[in-house]
Order: structure tokens, then C-alpha cells, then sequence
């Protein structure tokens, strides 16, 4: 049932001077008909000022910008979603029966189509995406149960949705949790479980662990972890490889369900380059699946030890700390520089050209303002750019404009008006990109990064400064917005500088009131690390989003442009390859990234097919090449369907308890259509138009104007 009511709205605000304008005129025509000359008839005189009248009414009315608003009422019946699991993990057949069979049953039987009786049905399918009235493949690689219900939330209102089925194993394997978008439901989840709750005999290597950076010919300790389920006590070997080659295996008993054993290799890589190392396990009796047998790390070797330059203008307890803390890493040699004498390295002063500062990998500069001469300045500069890596610790010190100006571009912050030390004490707070960043890794297990910095003894001042805006900053001053440890990329190279000082007594102090150094040597041993372990950098670099994923994973590559001065460059075009290594059965395809803002691109591909892919890439500017880069990924056998083969019921209640549903076993959903209850409401809704440009309107105008015309010609009064 429907109804309705309409009201006019002017949207012109001049309101009495169209008045006054609709009086005069109406005045006015009578006025003029008062008398003619000729004589005419009364009668004949008053239709001519009436037919002019509402010739004047309807301009005024279509001057007053006149909007007709039409008020809507109708009682609806609200609809009912059908959410059918489309995924691969659906293919399995475990001591429940066959869920593909089972989730068909459901889906086109007597109860459902009693719903269909009562209610409106959209029916979906969804895995990776949500699809409605899509076919029912079971193919999807992915199950994104959240993504699902979100998108699905966000056209409730245009469906007019009044309640949710959802009929799926429950398994989310990937994107948001369902349980956060279930809660914010404003009408009832009906979850169908299919699948038995039991896991199934099952094993799988569930994680393997390695230092990302690793030195050639250097032992390197890998770490796989082994979960079985229902399936402990059996005996079996855990395999690593490179390729074809087999680098170790160990015999190893199963744990017991749900339990996790860790198994340690020692590899030692011979040649520099990006590894990967798959540990697998080879598939048991009872097993769904073995794609989840098998999982890959992949290590960054660097070919040798780091060589690093410590270099202060006058030794000092900084130098002392920094040089202990560093020397405790094996793949990194130090050499120290004493401007005012002493030290190891083979210079007597401190080089000014860039050829006798390439034989470092890094320099450290601990309170250098003395020896930063504008040539040292410069090459230094020069040193960052061609790919070196400089970190510089700020003291009370102050240098020369000339030598500010050759350093500055290579540092990541800047100095409004030369270095100025501000003497205050403080302790830094760590930033929000210090609460991700890798140098920021520097607790122990449980102990929280914030505390843990709160807790250092303060520094005694810093240099003011502000951070460039490609800079990342991972320390700042607690009331000031002055960095106090900021690191970021310039040219070829990295650099890094602390602006607070002193910091050795974070490695002292500490120690003294019965803890230790750990926070202090972590910090100083990671920042090397970032510093070193970089890639070389240019102009346009492509990067997955990780080196090994998974069969079914969305796979991410961004790629980064920079023009000749080192800024963002945008409005490029870039083409990016991706080819299958040693792979005669799946072909290779060409993609287009989008620029998502500020010289980056990306992409995103739904999934691969298992195997090593070499990804290349052209950047270019109209008919000018810009650059090319390469890189590689990994997609690995394990199908992220497979990962938990049970039914995940907790899930699914969760789902239906958190938006007022309830959830049903596959076998006992008849009292399913007498549970959805939603009541019928009222739909409003408000239409418009336009009443200025009505073509009635405008006839109006003129058919009362051509009757006049016609009276007055008739009555010889033209």
C-alpha cells in the first residue's frame, strides 16, 4: 500500500519582491483594461486583464525557481540474502560427506524455497569477491567470508535487506575478521554449517623462520615449525632444498594434535644474491592435502663483511659504546678515525674525495663538527649518492654555513637556520612510523617499545631541525616537533642522523640499576643493518609486496619513479612483465600499475599458479624510456583452502550470535523459515521536479497570451 503527499518548495529567497512584482502586474493589466479605444464589452475587458493576469502569475511563478517535492509512503516486505560458499575448501570430503553435494542440497531445497515464499531472495556466491547469482564452480582460491559481509552491508540499503544465510564451512582465510563486521549488523546472520568441526589428519609445515640478510659462505640457521593434527606419533623427514638440490633433512617424530615442534637446519649459501629455501614434508595416509606441506623463506645474501668507518673529531665515551656495540656483529668490520689522533684507519686526515670514502660500505660520524670541512661536506654528499650509507650523531658542535650547505641534501632533516644544540633534558617518544619500522625492533619478547624508551636515562639537549618529507622519522622530541632519529633514502644511498645527545648513557646507566644494554646495542646494531642491507637504488625500482606467497594469496607490486633530481615523478607509463621460470605450462602476461599518488604505482593480481616468476619493468614518459628494473617472487603449492580443513563452527556462531541470528547444522535446517521473522516496514522515500522549465507551465504562458492576442485583434484593439 502506498501514499503519498506533495508540496510545493520555491528555492528563490527573494519572496516579497516577487510578490510585489505578481501584484503590480496584475494591477497593471487590469489597469490597462480599464478603458479601451476602441470600446469594448465588460465581459470581453475583464477576460483580457484575467488572461494577461495569469500570463504575469506564471512568470513570476517560474522566476520564484518552484520545486515540486512528492512525499512517498509504501509498506514493503523486506528481502533475504542467500551467501553461498564458492571456495575450493568446499571440494573437500571429510566424515561429514561430501560438502559439495551438501551445500547444493541446501541451496535448492524445500526450506529454501519457503524463504523464497515469504521473502524477497538475492541470492550471492562469494570466495575471493562476493558475485550475485553467481554460478556455483567451487573454485575460489581464497575465502574472504568478512570482505563478503562487508560489501554486502553496504547495498543493504538499496536491496532492502531484512536478514542474512550464510552458508559456508566458515573458514576466512583472508581480509577482515567477520566477527567485527557481524557485530555492526543491524538485522539477524542465519549462519548453515557444512563440514565436520574435527580437524582431519593433517600436518603442515606452519612456519619457517630465517634472518632476512645473510652473508655468502657464513652459516645460516633456518627454523621450520611442524603442526600436525589427529595424526601424532608417525614418524616422516622434514626436507630443506634450494631448487633441486637437497641441502639437509631430519627424521622427526609427529607431535600431538594442535601441538608445534621446532626442526633447525644449518645451510651455509654460497653466492650473493636472493635465496629461497623451501622446507617441506612429504604428504601422509589420512591426509585432504599436502598443500600445506611445504613453505619457503627467502634470505638476502650479501656477498662479504660490511666494512664501517667510526669517525669523531676527539675520542669520547660515544665513540667507545657505538664501537662495542658494533663489533659484537661478525659481518661487520670496523675501522675508527680520531681527528685529533688515533684510531686504526689508513689515513691520517680525514678524506675529502669520494674514491678513498667508497672503500666503506657505512661511516658513522660521532660529534664530527670540527673535521666537516665544506670539502668533507661534499664528499660526503657526493659519497650518499653514488650508494653509500652515513649516519651522523649531532653533538653541541656547529660547522660552517658553506659545509651545511654541500651535507645537507644527503641528510633527512633540515636546518632552518644553521646547527643550533638546544641544552634541555628530555627522552624521546617513539614515533608512529617508529612503532613498524625494523630499526624500531629492539625489545625483547613482551616488553613494550614505549616503556621500554620512556625508560632510557635522558639526553642532555638536541639539534633543532625539521624532517624532509620523504623521511621517515622513528624518534621525536616528546613536546617539540623536532626528529630525533630519522632515517631515509637519497640517490643510491641511505643515511640516518640522532639529533639528541648523548645517547652512550643509555648503554651505561641502565646496567646500573640491574638491567642491561639490550635496548641500546639493538638499536645501534639495526640501524647498521638498514644502512647496509639496502638494495641497490635507482630511478625506477619494482618490489613485490613479499618475496613468497602463497597459492591464492593476492599478489601486490608497486613500483617507484624518481626523476634526475631524486623527486617523485608521475603521469609515467609503465609496463610491467610477469614470466614463470622454467615453466612450459603457464604463459606469461604484461600489467599496467596505476599511479596510487607521489611517483608510486601498483598493481594487485588475484593469484598465480605455483612456481618461480621473474617480474621485469620499463618506465616512460610519452616516447622517452625512463628506466627498466627486475625482481622475482615465489608462489608456493600451499592453497590457503586447504590450511584448516574443518568446519571453523565457532566462527559461524560467533557470526550469527553477534547480529541476532542463530546457527543451523546442514542437516537441520527445517525450522530455518519459521525463524527468519522480519516485519514488514515502511519504505519513504522523497521525489523532485524541476516546476521552472514545465513544458504545461510554458504552455500555460503562451495559450493564455495567444487568447488575448486573439480578443484584441478581434476587437480592433491592436
Amino acid at each position: 500500500m502506498e501514499n503519498s503527499f506533495v508540496q510545493i518548495f520555491f528555492r528563490n529567497t527573494h519572496h516579497i519582491p516577487l510578490l510585489l512584482a505578481l501584484a503590480a502586474g496584475i494591477i497593471g493589466a487590469f489597469l490597462v483594461y480599464r478603458s479601451t479605444d476602441p470600446q469594448t464589452t465588460v465581459l470581453r475587458r475583464v477576460v483580457m486583464a484575467v488572461l494577461r493576469s495569469i500570463a504575469i502569475a506564471a512568470a513570476v511563478f517560474m522566476l520564484a525557481d518552484p520545486l515540486l517535492l512528492a512525499h512517498h509512503r509504501e509498506e514493503i516486505t523486506p528481502s533475504v540474502a542467500i551467501l553461498l560458499d564458492n571456495s575450493k575448501s568446499i571440494t573437500i570430503s571429510d566424515k561429514s560427506g561430501d560438502r559439495r553435494e551438501k551445500l547444493l542440497s541446501i541451496a535448492y531445497s524445500d526450506d529454501f524455497k519457503n524463504i523464497e515464499k515469504k521473502y524477497p531472495v538475492y541470492r550471492f556466491t562469494f570466495s575471493d569477491s562476493l558475485r550475485i547469482n553467481g554460478e556455483l564452480k567451487f573454485d575460489g582460491n581464497s575465502t574472504a567470508l568478512g570482505e563478503a559481509l562487508s560489501e554486502l552491508l553496504d547495498t543493504a540499503s538499496s536491496l532492502e535487506l531484512g536478514a542474512v544465510v550464510v552458508v559456508s564451512d566458515g573458514q576466512n582465510n583472508v581480509g577482515i575478521d567477520p566477527l567485527s563486521i557481524a557485530g555492526t549488523y543491524p538485522f539477524p546472520i542465519f549462519t548453515i554449517g557444512v563440514g565436520a568441526s574435527e580437524p582431519a589428519p593433517d600436518v603442515a609445515v606452519s612456519q619457517v623462520l630465517a634472518n632476512p640478510v645473510s652473508y655468502a659462505n657464513e652459516k645460516m640457521p633456518v627454523i621450520a615449525y611442524i603442526r600436525s593434527w589427529r595424526i601424532s606419533g608417525k614418524q616422516t623427514e622434514v626436507s630443506i632444498w634450494e631448487g633441486n638440490r637437497k641441502l639437509g633433512g631430519q627424521k622427526i617424530e609427529l607431535p600431538k594434535s594442535g601441538q608445534v615442534i621446532p626442526v633447525k637446519f644449518e645451510i651455509t649459501p654460497e653466492k650473493a644474491g636472493t635465496h629461497y629455501y623451501p622446507v617441506g614434508i612429504p604428504k601422509l595416509g589420512g591426509e585432504i592435502s599436502s598443500s600445506n606441506n611445504a613453505q619457503s623463506v627467502a634470505v638476502k645474501v650479501l656477498p662479504s663483511r660490511k666494512r664501517v668507518l667510526i669517525a669523531s673529531d676527539h675520542a669520547s665515551w660515544e665513540v667507545s659504546f657505538w664501537r662495542r656495540a658494533l663489533e659484537e656483529d661478525p659481518h661487520i668490520e670496523i675501522s675508527l678515525f680520531i681527528d685529533r689522533g688515533g684510531g686504526d684507519a689508513k689515513f691520517n686526515r680525514f678524506p675529502s674525495d669520494t674514491s678513498a670514502l667508497n672503500q666503506f660500505d657505512a661511516i658513522v660520524l660521532v660529534y664530527f663538527s670540527e673535521a666537516m670541512t665544506p670539502f668533507v661536506a661534499s664528499a660526503l654528499e657526493q659519497y650518499v649518492r653514488g650508494g653509500g650509507s652515513l649516519l651522523w650523531l649531532f653533538d653541541d658542535g656547529t660547522i660552517s654555513s658553506q659545509s651545511l650547505k654541500n651535507i645537507e641534501p644527503a641528510l633527512p632533516v633540515q636546518f632552518d637556520s644553521g646547527m643550533k644544540f638546544v641544552s634541555e633534558q628530555f627522552v624521546p617518544v617513539v614515533s608512529a612510523d617508529g612503532f613498524t619500522h625494523p630499526i624500531m625492533k629492539i625489545t625483547r619478547s613482551g616488553e613494550d617499545l614505549a616503556s621500554a624508551i620512556a625508560g632510557m636515562p635522558p639526553v642532555f639537549g638536541a639539534v633543532s631541525s625539521t624532517s624532509k618529507p620523504e623521511a621517515k622519522i622513528l624518534l621525536v622530541h616528546p613536546e617539540k616537533d623536532i626528529p630525533i632519529l630519522a632515517v631515509w633514502e637519497y640517490g643510491s644511498g641511505r643515511s640516518a642522523v640522532i639529533c639528541g645527545a648523548p645517547l652512550w648513557r643509555w648503554a651505561i646507566i641502565p646496567a646500573g640499576f640491574g638491567g642491561d644494554d639490550h635496548i641500546f646495542k639493538n638499536l645501534v646494531q639495526n640501524l647498521l643493518k638498514f644502512l647496509l642491507a639496502k638494495e641497490k637504488i635507482s630511478r625506477f625500482v619494482l618490489r613485490p609486496g613479499k618475496r613468497v606467497y602463497r597459492s591464492g594469496e593476492p599478489i601486490t607490486i608497486s613500483a617507484s619513479l624518481r626523476d634526475e633530481s631524486n623527486q617523485p615523478l608521475s603521469g609515467a607509463k609503465i609496463s610491467i612483465d610477469v614470466k614463470p621460470v622454467d615453466s612450459d605450462t603457464v604463459s606469461s602476461f604484461t600489467i599496467e600499475p596505476t599511479e596510487i599518488g607521489n611517483g608510486i604505482y601498483q598493481s594487485r593480481l588475484p593469484s598465480l599458479s605455483p612456481g618461480k616468476y621473474r617480474i621485469s619493468g620499463t618506465a616512460a614518459i610519452g616516447d622517452r624510456k625512463i628506466g627498466s628494473a627486475r625482481t622475482s617472487i615465489v608462489v608456493e603449492e600451499y592453497q590457503l583452502e586447504f590450511a584448516q580443513s574443518n568446519q571453523d563452527r565457532a566462527m559461524l556462531e560467533g557470526i550469527a550470535q553477534l547480529s541476532g541470528g542463530k546457527y543451523f547444522y546442514a542437516d537441520s535446517i527445517s525450522n530455518l523459515p519459521d525463524e527468519i521473522k522480519i516485519r514488514k516496514r515502511m519504505r519513504t522515500w522523497t521525489s523532485e521536479k524541476e516546476l521552472w522549465s514545465s513544458m504545461w507551465l510554458m504552455f500555460i504562458i503562451v495559450l493564455s497570451l495567444a487568447v488575448e492576442w486573439i480578443l484584441r485583434k478581434r476587437a480592433n484593439l491592436l
